[in-house]
């Protein structure tokens, strides 16, 4: 379990999964944004330190063709008061996920997956 603030998404997914032996499928498209953020992405509004994040951390990240570059870009987003990316046993996600919802925390999704085949990377598509 990781917070996602200063080093976005991504940055913080690299940090969980550094020496280890598996790699994160992170599907884009399921995590949650707020509304107006891809207009915003879109026209160039974005934190230098996004900027900042995606360069130091490119090296172990993989971007799908499929996946928009205002989404990727996002994804590098640093935030003060970020969610948590947790890393939960597959057949323990369905029910935690719905206690989380039950909660009320809505905006609670399965955002990707571990993997065996590279280890140290990450795979975003859309």
């Amino acid at each position: 379990c990781t917070d996602i603030t200063g080093f976005g998404l991504l940055g913080h997914a690299c940090e969980m999964i550094e020496d280890s032996s598996v790699g994160i499928h992170i599907l884009a498209s399921a995590v949650p944004f707020f509304n107006g953020l891809q207009e915003l992405a879109e026209m160039g509004i974005l934190p230098e330190g996004l900027h900042r994040n995606r360069q130091f951390r490119m090296s172990c990240i993989e971007v799908s063709p499929d996946c928009p570059e205002w989404l990727a870009d996002i994804l590098f987003d640093p935030q003060t008061a970020g969610g948590l990316l947790l890393s939960v046993a597959p057949e323990q996600t369905a029910g935690l996920l719905d206690k989380f919802h039950r909660s009320g925390l809505k905006d609670a999704a399965i955002v990707g997956e571990v993997t065996v085949g590279k280890k140290g990377k990450i795979f975003v598509s859309l």
